[in-house]
């Protein structure tokens, strides 16, 4: 009886002892499972890294080398702005330059314009009447654009020139115009003739009456009864009526001197 008791307590050692081992050999393949699992996560957390860490260093090379592209252009761009410069400077120095032979200029041309504006002036009311309002306002004008500090001197000086231009045209040139005179305080409607500067005359509408203009007393003086129809011919002719005729016409002259 004690023997079979014995046995089988020791058959309970022996199961207890199997038991035991297995579940430490199991616990231990657990572990070793775990770990390599650990070692898994680690190494495909790490391949993640060093893949992070590739494409950074991929995205800081193109960048060093963008970097050297625009530092290269900037250099280029750098030293055509220093060209431009230097062109720049030289231009303002050669402007300064100018400005300052220009201003030398118009120290001797601005007070020649002055004069020419008033013998201009001069010369006009000198002259024989004709279109006096459209002269004189020219002149007026002509004084005005001294004054204005917008307009530079060539443009002053070119109307200047431009004034005597036309001044020139008049002596060059017949004409004649419809217009009225003061006779006894009436206006008195008339056509007028000018030959150039050579002569300056007037017949009524009806062509009756005349007179010229007399350059050295300054006055219309009556125009002799054999110059009208001539006169009144070389109107017709200027304004397309007629053909082209000779025609005389009163020319006042200075006495020879004694």
């Amino acid at each position: 009886m004690k023997k079979q008791l014995f046995l089988k307590k020791t058959a309970a050692a022996v199961l207890a002892t199997a038991v035991m081992g297995s579940s430490f050999a199991a616990g231990q393949f657990e572990s070793s499972m775990n770990i390599e699992k650990r070692i898994d996560r680690a190494a495909a957390s790490t391949q993640t890294t060093v893949n992070k860490l590739a494409e950074e260093a991929t995205d800081l090379s193109l960048e060093y080398r963008n970097t050297l592209q625009r530092v290269d252009s900037l250099r280029i761009y750098n030293a055509q702005l220093e060209k431009q410069i230097a062109s720049q400077e030289k231009q303002i120095v050669d402007s300064v330059q100018e400005m300052e032979s220009i201003d030398e200029t118009e120290k001797g041309v601005l007070p020649l314009m002055d004069e020419m504006i008033t013998t201009l002036d001069e010369f006009v009311e000198l002259d024989i009447p004709f279109n006096l309002d459209a002269r004189q306002t020219r002149v007026q004008n002509l004084y005005a654009l001294m004054d204005d500090a917008n307009v530079s001197v060539s443009e002053k000086y070119r109307k200047i020139l431009e004034a005597y231009q036309i001044e020139m045209q008049y002596g060059n040139a017949v004409s004649v115009d419809t217009g009225s005179i003061d006779a006894n305080g009436e206006p008195l409607e008339v056509e007028f003739l000018r030959v150039g500067r050579l002569t300056y005359v007037y017949l009524t509408l009806d062509g009756k009456r005349g007179a010229y203009w007399n350059k050295l007393e300054r006055k219309w003086e009556t125009l002799p009864e054999e110059y009208l129809d001539s006169v009144n011919n070389a109107i017709k002719f200027s304004r397309g009526i007629s053909s082209p005729v000779l025609f005389k016409v009163p020319v006042p002259v200075a006495e020879a001197a004694q």
